[in-house]
């Protein structure tokens, strides 16, 4: 449902005391992220001592699934975690992060290797078998000035040897399989705001190394993106969907590939932009509908009832699933984004309707409206919101409105009118129709 596009953010500060291991010092993301310690560490640290010597800082890195400064992971499916320890070491001006790794041989803990940059610190660390031969490879996004630029390196462990395989300017990336082969490629986003440039490329990695098999273009104004979501198209075709704010509000990018190549269908050759999908407001993608499959937001514009000549526009959202080539209205929702709630309008109310939006009174109420000669007509339905205490004291019985629902703090009140049952809606059908997020 619906609610499933407000996502709420928990932050929880935590303070850890590493006895015994007064050797290193630690940056402030510990403080948010402190590692998983093991009996195990004891061991992994010492030999990360006498690599790097004195003077180093433990880097965590600062998004994505694995937070540790020391990351434990299984690369090659031997039932024994490798290492990867991150950490900087600052001499003059130059701050050198090292990625180090720490494996098992022989039942003990020994050196694997090590790779370094210049960079700042540590953005996220994934993990994916990019050529199926077993051992994974491992994906450090390193931040080289903060987020304003940032690369990634791809790094690989064979033959005992632990290299690097690729490094590439990011915004963001992601694995993923977009061609059905079985084999993950890396999807790379890369947004130059300043030179209004911005692409996605996939890369694989091959015999010859990580080579790219493909780049398209994205919308020309993305400012700014959210993280990419890899999921099917209406036709079952895998795709990366990518939500992103641009100067005058939000679009959806999709990726797919084709013919051995990457494309984006939304994309405008012309304009160098996106309008499809573009929108007021950020809503992200979302399954709307609970059928497995993602929906883009999509804004129609719609008349508002207001006195007011200058009333500013007002709009529906509908919901679209994709199958590469035509945006499919699925659902269409009037949402209140103040009084956080969304109402589902019925398909036979498309453009037949206008709103009034009376937010000074938190009141949203919906009329009949002729297109052809631009006539208001009678009112369907009123939804209004109320103070909880003053709605329980009777204050609005007069109104003889329906309560629909109530939070801590608010009660979500509607009145239906001769001509919303004329057209076989019922209070049912309203309660249905209804949804707090």
């Amino acid at each position: 449902m619906f609610k499933k596009i407000v996502l709420a953010v928990v932050s929880l500060t935590l303070l850890l005391s590493l006895c015994g291991c007064d050797f290193f010092k630690t940056d402030m993301a510990e403080l948010f992220a402190p590692p998983s310690l093991t009996g195990d560490f004891k061991y992994i640290s010492k030999i990360i001592e006498n690599t790097a010597g004195t003077g180093y800082t433990l880097k965590y890195p600062v998004r994505g699934e694995h937070r540790s400064a020391v990351v434990q992971y299984d690369i090659d499916n031997d039932g024994k975690n490798e290492a990867f320890a991150f950490y900087s070491k600052t001499e003059g001006d130059v701050t050198t992060m090292t990625v180090q790794l720490v494996r098992v041989e022989n039942g003990k803990w020994i050196d694997g290797g090590t790779q370094s940059i210049i960079a700042s610190g540590v953005d996220m660390v994934r993990f994916c078998d990019l050529d199926n031969n077993g051992t994974a490879e491992i994906l450090v996004g390193w931040q080289v000035y903060g987020t304003s630029e940032m690369q990634l390196a791809v790094y690989g462990y064979s033959e005992n040897t632990f290299v690097q395989r690729l490094l590439q300017k990011y915004t963001s990336f992601i694995t993923c399989d977009l061609n059905g082969d079985q084999k993950s490629g890396v999807l790379i986003i890369d947004l130059n705001t300043a030179e209004q440039y911005n692409t996605a490329a996939l890369y694989s990695l091959t015999d010859e190394g990580v080579v790219q098999t493909g780049i398209c273009e994205l919308d020309s104004k993305l400012q700014s993106i959210g993280e990419p979501i890899v999921s099917e198209l209406s036709n079952g075709k895998t795709a990366v969907y990518l939500d992103a704010i641009k100067g005058v509000g939000a679009v959806t990018e999709v990726l797919i590939e084709n013919k051995g190549g990457l494309i984006n269908p939304l994309f405008d050759s012309e304009t160098r932009e996106n309008l499809k999908t573009l929108r007021s407001s950020s809503y992200p993608v979302t399954d709307i509908n609970n059928d497995g499959i993602l929906e883009i937001p999509v804004q129609e514009n719609i008349p508002a009832v207001a006195a007011d000549a200058l009333a500013e526009k007002l709009y529906l959202t509908n919901w679209c699933s994709f199958d590469g080539e035509n945006l499919t209205v699925q659902t269409t929702a009037m949402i209140n984004v103040l009084d956080k709630y969304y109402f589902t309008i019925p398909t036979k109310w498309r453009n037949r309707i206008a709103v009034l939006k009376d937010t000074e009174n938190r009141i949203r109420e919906i009329y009949l409206y002729n297109h052809d000669d631009a006539i208001i007509g009678e009112s369907l339905i009123c939804i209004r919101a109320f103070d909880k205490k003053k709605w329980d004291s009777g204050k609005y019985n007069e109104l003889k409105m329906n309560e629909i629902a109530r939070d801590s703090k608010t009660v979500y009140a509607y009145k239906l009118n001769d001509a919303i049952i004329e057209l076989g809606i019922t209070h049912a059908d309203v309660k249905k129709a209804f949804v707090l997020y």
